[in-house]
Protein backbone atom coordinates (compact mmCIF):
# COMPACT_ATOMS: atom_id res chain seq x y z
CA UNK A 1 0.00 0.00 0.00
CA UNK A 2 0.84 3.31 -0.65
CA UNK A 3 -0.04 6.88 0.57
CA UNK A 4 0.42 10.31 -0.74
CA UNK A 5 -1.01 13.70 -0.10
CA UNK A 6 -3.22 15.08 -2.91
CA UNK A 7 -5.50 18.24 -3.02
CA UNK A 8 -5.12 21.98 -1.23
CA UNK A 9 -5.95 20.31 1.71
CA UNK A 10 -3.68 17.70 1.98
CA UNK A 11 -6.09 15.01 2.26
CA UNK A 12 -4.50 11.55 2.60
CA UNK A 13 -5.41 9.17 -0.34
CA UNK A 14 -4.99 5.20 0.09
CA UNK A 15 -3.50 4.39 -3.53
CA UNK A 16 -3.85 0.81 -4.23
CA UNK A 17 -5.26 -1.33 -7.03
CA UNK A 18 -9.06 -0.72 -5.72
CA UNK A 19 -8.35 3.17 -5.03
CA UNK A 20 -7.32 5.54 -6.99
CA UNK A 21 -9.28 9.13 -6.37
CA UNK A 22 -10.21 11.15 -2.99
CA UNK A 23 -11.63 14.23 -3.54
CA UNK A 24 -12.53 16.25 -0.20
CA UNK A 25 -14.35 19.33 0.01
CA UNK A 26 -14.80 21.22 3.23
CA UNK A 27 -17.88 23.49 3.37
CA UNK A 28 -19.19 25.45 6.04
CA UNK A 29 -22.33 24.93 7.23
CA UNK A 30 -25.10 27.24 8.85
CA UNK A 31 -26.48 25.83 12.08
CA UNK A 32 -30.18 25.49 11.95
CA UNK A 33 -32.23 26.73 15.11
CA UNK A 34 -32.82 23.47 15.94
CA UNK A 35 -29.16 23.20 16.92
CA UNK A 36 -28.68 20.52 13.85
CA UNK A 37 -24.93 20.20 13.61
CA UNK A 38 -23.87 21.93 17.23
CA UNK A 39 -21.63 19.53 18.38
CA UNK A 40 -20.05 18.37 14.92
CA UNK A 41 -16.38 19.25 13.97
CA UNK A 42 -15.02 22.17 11.73
CA UNK A 43 -14.23 21.19 8.55
CA UNK A 44 -10.56 20.88 9.13
CA UNK A 45 -11.38 18.43 12.09
CA UNK A 46 -13.94 16.14 10.43
CA UNK A 47 -11.24 15.77 7.33
CA UNK A 48 -8.58 15.31 10.08
CA UNK A 49 -10.88 12.38 10.98
CA UNK A 50 -11.58 11.16 7.84
CA UNK A 51 -7.35 10.97 6.83
CA UNK A 52 -6.31 9.70 10.55
CA UNK A 53 -8.92 6.69 9.94
CA UNK A 54 -7.22 6.16 6.11
CA UNK A 55 -4.04 5.52 7.45
CA UNK A 56 -5.24 3.11 10.32
CA UNK A 57 -7.00 1.16 8.03
CA UNK A 58 -3.92 1.45 5.47
CA UNK A 59 -1.71 0.34 8.08
CA UNK A 60 -3.74 -2.52 9.23
CA UNK A 61 -4.61 -0.74 13.01
CA UNK A 62 -8.12 -0.03 12.79
CA UNK A 63 -9.86 0.63 15.99
CA UNK A 64 -13.51 0.27 14.63
CA UNK A 65 -14.73 3.07 16.91
CA UNK A 66 -18.62 3.42 17.87
CA UNK A 67 -19.86 0.17 16.00
CA UNK A 68 -21.33 -1.52 18.73
CA UNK A 69 -24.79 -2.27 19.79
CA UNK A 70 -25.67 0.22 22.09
CA UNK A 71 -23.84 2.84 19.68
CA UNK A 72 -26.89 1.59 17.26
CA UNK A 73 -29.25 1.93 19.66
CA UNK A 74 -28.16 4.97 20.79
CA UNK A 75 -28.33 6.43 16.97
CA UNK A 76 -32.17 5.48 16.45
CA UNK A 77 -33.16 7.03 20.05
CA UNK A 78 -31.24 10.28 19.92
CA UNK A 79 -30.95 10.31 15.94
CA UNK A 80 -27.92 10.45 13.59
CA UNK A 81 -25.27 13.27 13.53
CA UNK A 82 -22.50 12.43 11.12
CA UNK A 83 -19.38 14.53 10.59
CA UNK A 84 -19.20 13.38 6.98
CA UNK A 85 -21.10 12.93 3.65
CA UNK A 86 -19.53 10.50 1.18
CA UNK A 87 -20.70 10.32 -2.30
CA UNK A 88 -19.06 6.98 -3.45
CA UNK A 89 -19.77 4.48 -5.80
CA UNK A 90 -22.16 1.33 -5.40
CA UNK A 91 -19.01 -1.52 -6.11
CA UNK A 92 -19.30 -3.66 -2.78
CA UNK A 93 -15.48 -3.42 -2.48
CA UNK A 94 -15.64 0.28 -1.39
CA UNK A 95 -16.92 0.07 2.17
CA UNK A 96 -16.54 3.85 3.23
CA UNK A 97 -16.95 3.23 6.98
CA UNK A 98 -14.28 0.55 7.02
CA UNK A 99 -11.96 2.34 4.59
CA UNK A 100 -11.97 5.54 6.86
CA UNK A 101 -12.28 3.55 10.12
CA UNK A 102 -15.78 5.58 11.48
CA UNK A 103 -18.39 3.97 13.05
CA UNK A 104 -21.60 3.49 13.10
CA UNK A 105 -23.83 7.39 12.64
CA UNK A 106 -20.36 8.97 11.66
CA UNK A 107 -20.86 9.00 8.22
CA UNK A 108 -23.89 9.86 5.91
CA UNK A 109 -23.02 7.58 2.55
CA UNK A 110 -24.27 7.81 -0.73
CA UNK A 111 -24.12 4.98 -2.59
CA UNK A 112 -24.69 5.00 -7.16
CA UNK A 113 -22.86 3.19 -9.77
CA UNK A 114 -20.16 5.47 -10.99
CA UNK A 115 -20.41 8.28 -8.77
CA UNK A 116 -22.86 9.97 -11.46
CA UNK A 117 -25.19 12.09 -9.39
CA UNK A 118 -28.68 12.79 -10.48
CA UNK A 119 -32.09 14.20 -9.17
CA UNK A 120 -32.60 11.16 -7.08
CA UNK A 121 -28.80 11.34 -5.60
CA UNK A 122 -28.39 15.45 -5.07
CA UNK A 123 -31.99 15.14 -2.94
CA UNK A 124 -29.66 13.27 -0.49
CA UNK A 125 -27.13 15.78 -0.45
CA UNK A 126 -29.21 17.99 0.26
CA UNK A 127 -31.28 16.41 2.94
CA UNK A 128 -28.21 15.38 4.51
CA UNK A 129 -26.47 19.43 4.40
CA UNK A 130 -29.86 21.11 5.34
CA UNK A 131 -31.38 19.02 8.08
CA UNK A 132 -27.93 16.66 8.96
CA UNK A 133 -25.48 19.28 8.81
CA UNK A 134 -22.60 17.32 7.89
CA UNK A 135 -19.57 20.15 7.40
CA UNK A 136 -17.74 18.17 4.92
CA UNK A 137 -18.41 16.25 1.42
CA UNK A 138 -16.46 13.70 -0.23
CA UNK A 139 -16.48 12.13 -3.44
CA UNK A 140 -14.52 9.40 -3.13
CA UNK A 141 -13.82 6.95 -6.70
CA UNK A 142 -11.85 3.83 -7.11
CA UNK A 143 -10.22 2.20 -9.78
CA UNK A 144 -11.52 -0.46 -12.18
CA UNK A 145 -15.04 0.82 -11.63
CA UNK A 146 -17.33 -1.53 -14.23
CA UNK A 147 -20.09 1.40 -14.58
CA UNK A 148 -17.46 4.07 -15.13
CA UNK A 149 -16.48 1.92 -17.97
CA UNK A 150 -19.80 1.44 -19.18
CA UNK A 151 -20.46 4.76 -19.81
CA UNK A 152 -17.95 5.93 -21.27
Amino acid sequence: MKFAMTGENGMCVLRSKLFVCLLAVGFCVEVLASGVGASLPSPDEALENLKSGSIRFASGKSVHPRATASRLKETFSDGQHPFSTVITCSDSRVPVERIFDQGIGDVFVIRVAGNVCDVDEIGSIEYEVDHLGTPVLVILGHRNCGAGRRSG
